[in-house]
């Protein structure tokens, strides 16, 4: 048996082998690529093997050659944005009957930011690989690395690449001749793009000093760190204008880019006078140019460069949008400028998108693709010059009609504020401005609105039984509509609570009285009934803040949470009752969520946790001097803004038995007027 077992197990072993060996030999060879003495640019890709490796997989070219390769079939080949590196193996043939030949392997994408070439050579243990160098005595913005290939020889190279941009693989063979032609051509183009965008900044800036119109700012800012932009595209800024590795300059380039989209779109609105149009797309370029400036705050986080890189590339598209679409509705509308201004544009986005159509070797790169965005540029730089002439020809008429308009803003402002102060004059009437003393309990209220009238409302009922009635609302939004819905409420709270002593049914027919009423707004409320006999309690909700109970003996605060729809999502409103029993001392708050969902200027909430622990802090304080206490407390944390963001009330309920028999009398409220 024994024997029998070693014949199998020797069997496994040798048809591994030969699986392992027959795997070997059927990859396919790297194919050689004949070089000669007057290349111009001939493409490598296809007579290329690659492998993609992991971050962290790099080790030494020997032990990286093994592994799956994959033939290239494309002159040009992107991976777009990867945090993954690349192996690139490949042979050349030299003719026999040349001498040395001299040529360079350039890889056209000046923004990889890690390219290694090794060269198969002998040495004293057998063939290893040497590192090569690249050839400093010319100054060019492309990596080249110069080679020496002996007649009739074969040599094997091996490339390591890695990039946090696009990365685009197109290696191109040049002979020196040539190359050094290539270079004379593209310095020569180079300079005539960054030259033209020099001559306007000086020029727009000149103009911008001698016409003040936000126009000419807006452009110059624009071309400025588009230009930048271009620098670090190109390579032509760590190359020339401040000499660094290519990392350095991508480290900026999302910045710089965000920074051109975000100054074009305010160029656009101002040039376009797109504060006159109606409607969103005025607010549509304040809110991409903020984003924008956000996605240049954002992309100072090396953490984030993958994300950032990645936005920056199709966030100018959304952009351009809105930008070709607004120039279209300007120039239908009889804006004269708009014609140059809408030509530029669709010129420059039709020749950016060849260009992302190359880097993603949808089509090929070609010396018209490669430099497509730059002579884009140019000729949108051409077309602006004359919309900008347009632009100066039309200032004073636009001068004229800026006043005429401002004139009669001033005169809708007045008449809105009036509005707005019978408005606040109205709902000021709705409020009650006496809170009800009742025996045994102690009431006060703190409030104030978001703008000149809101939408929070609390009124108060006495039932024919001898019980207190408390509500509380919150219309969502703040301001004239939510002050509208406001009064609808107070209305139907004061015919339903005549009718019944449960909350929730009070709750269900003021949601039934309204309903088709609300608009887009709803509105959260809570209704308590309270009997000052006794301290039972009766309590139902619509989607409103649980109130917060706090026990005098024990200190302790409590929330009493009753799940509840808010109104004006359904006419048929689902809500519950509970009762509880206040002891002598206890108190109860009722609030709206302005209170805890007030913000800080860094965005942060005011919380409950904070709201808890001020209660808590001020339980023995009088129900009045927790209100300003606590009103100061939100104002500080948000900033001392001259108003909050939502509205604010604040009720402070304390069952206070006493053996005295005084009968219902009036006290002022506390609620804030301002």
């Amino acid at each position: 048996m024994n024997i029998f077992r070693k014949i199998r197990n020797i069997s496994f072993i040798l048809l591994i082998l030969i699986l392992g060996i027959g795997s070997l030999y059927s990859q396919e060879d790297v194919p050689v690529f004949p070089i000669s003495g007057s290349m111009s640019g001939t493409p490598i890709n296809k007579f290329t093997f690659i492998r993609k490796i992991r971050p962290g997989e790099v080790k030494t070219p020997t032990d990286l050659e093994i592994g799956d390769w994959t033939r290239m079939d494309k002159d040009s080949l992107s991976y777009s944005f990867t945090d993954d590196q690349f192996l690139i193996k490949f042979k050349i043939q030299a003719p026999p009957k040349e001498g040395t030949i001299s040529w360079y392997l350039v890889l056209n994408n000046p923004g990889m930011e890690n390219l290694t070439v090794f060269k198969r050579v002998r040495g004293p243990q057998g063939l290893v690989w040497s590192e090569l160098s690249r050839d400093m005595r010319m100054s060019y913005i492309q990596p080249a690395f110069l080679i020496e290939t002996p007649p009739n020889k074969q040599e094997e190279f091996l490339i390591h690449a890695s990039t946090r941009r696009s990365l685009v693989l197109n290696f191109q063979a040049w002979a020196p001749k040539e190359f050094a032609a290539h270079i004379q051509m593209e310095n020569l183009f180079l300079g005539i793009f960054f030259g033209a965008i020099g001559i306007m900044l000086v020029y727009n800036g000149f103009l911008a000093f001698v016409v003040k119109d936000s126009s000419y700012f807006f452009y110059v800012l624009y071309l400025l760190f588009y230009g930048l932009w271009q620098m670090a595209v190109t390579g032509v800024g760590a190359q020339y204008l401040i000499p660094a590795p290519a990392t350095s300059w991508n480290d900026y380039l999302t910045g710089f880019a965000f920074l051109s989209v975000a100054f074009s779109l305010l160029f656009t609105r101002s040039f376009l006078h797109m504060e006159r149009e109606t409607g969103w797309k005025n607010y549509a370029f304040l809110i991409l140019s903020a984003i924008a400036i956000f996605g240049f705050i954002a992309s100072l986080f090396s953490s984030i460069y993958g994300p950032m890189i990645w936005a920056v590339s199709w966030y100018p598209f959304l952009a351009a949008v809105l930008v070709i679409y607004s120039a279209a509705i300007r120039l239908r509308r009889g804006y004269r400028p708009a014609r140059y201004f809408l030509l530029a544009w669709s010129v420059l986005i039709l020749f950016v998108l060849i260009t992302a159509l190359r880097n993603l070797s949808i089509i090929q790169d070609t010396e018209l693709t490669h430099w497509s965005a730059q002579f884009g540029s140019l000729v949108e730089m051409t077309l602006l010059s004359f919309a900008l002439a347009d632009r100066i020809k039309t200032l004073e008429k636009d001068s004229l009609q800026a006043r005429l308009e401002n004139y009669e803003s001033q005169l809708k402002l007045t008449e809105i504020e009036q509005e707005l102060k019978i408005a606040r004059e109205l709902q000021e009437s709705i409020l009650p401005d006496r809170l009800p003393e009742v025996k045994n309990l102690k009431l006060s209220v703190r409030g104030e609105f978001a703008s000149s009238v809101g939408g929070d409302f609390y009124d108060f009922q006495y039932l024919e039984s001898g019980k207190l009635g408390i509500f509380l609302s919150d219309v969502s939004g703040h301001g004239v509509p939510a002050a509208i819905i406001s009064s609808m409420v107070k209305l139907a709270f004061s015919i339903e609570s005549r009718k019944n002593e449960d909350p929730a049914e009070v709750l269900r027919s003021i949601n039934r009285s309204l309903s088709g009423k609300y608009g887009k707004h709803f509105i959260t409320a809570a209704y308590l009934i309270i009997d000052p006999a006794n301290g039972k309690v009766t309590y139902s909700n619509a989607g409103h803040p649980p109130i917060v109970a706090i026990d005098k003996e024990s200190g302790e605060t409590k929330e009493i949470f009753l799940p509840g729809w808010i109104m004006g999502m359904d006419p048929n409103l689902k809500n519950s009752v509970v009762e509880f029993q206040m002891k002598p001392g206890d108190r109860l708050i009722v609030y709206t969520d302005g209170i805890t969902e007030a913000r800080s200027k860094s965005g942060e909430i005011f919380g409950f946790q904070r709201f808890y622990k001020l209660l808590s802090d001020h339980m023995q304080s009088p129900g009045e001097k927790l209100g300003e206490d606590l009103f100061a407390t939100v104002r500080n944390f948000t900033g001392n803004r001259k108003h909050f963001e939502d509205d604010l009330t604040f009720l402070v309920l304390d069952y206070l038995p006493i053996p005295d028999e005084s009968g219902i009398k009036e006290i002022t409220s506390s609620f804030s007027k301002s």
